[in-house]
């Protein structure tokens, strides 16, 4: 099992201290959550992978695949409609 099959930490509370600017939020899981959503590439349909900053830091031809290219480089995939 993975860390991402395990329904406890799947449902963990996030504990946020303090306040956060808007310049500051953008940073919350930057290095943790992979945004995987619809996109076109060269005319065909895809799924990019995006940083929690907005930067695509990846393609894939499939869903699937973007989500299990995201977990091999130890983010966790979220998916954004």
């Amino acid at each position: 099992m993975t860390q991402y099959d395990d329904p406890v930490a799947d449902n963990a509370a996030i504990e946020l201290n303090g306040d956060f600017s808007g310049g500051e939020f953008i940073y919350l899981g930057l290095d943790e959550i992979a945004y995987i959503k619809p996109v076109e590439e060269n005319g065909e349909p895809a799924f990019g992978i995006f940083a929690a900053d907005g930067e695509q830091i990846g393609v894939a031809p499939e869903y699937d695949l973007a989500c299990a290219v995201s977990i091999q480089n130890d983010l966790y995939p979220v998916s954004v409609h």
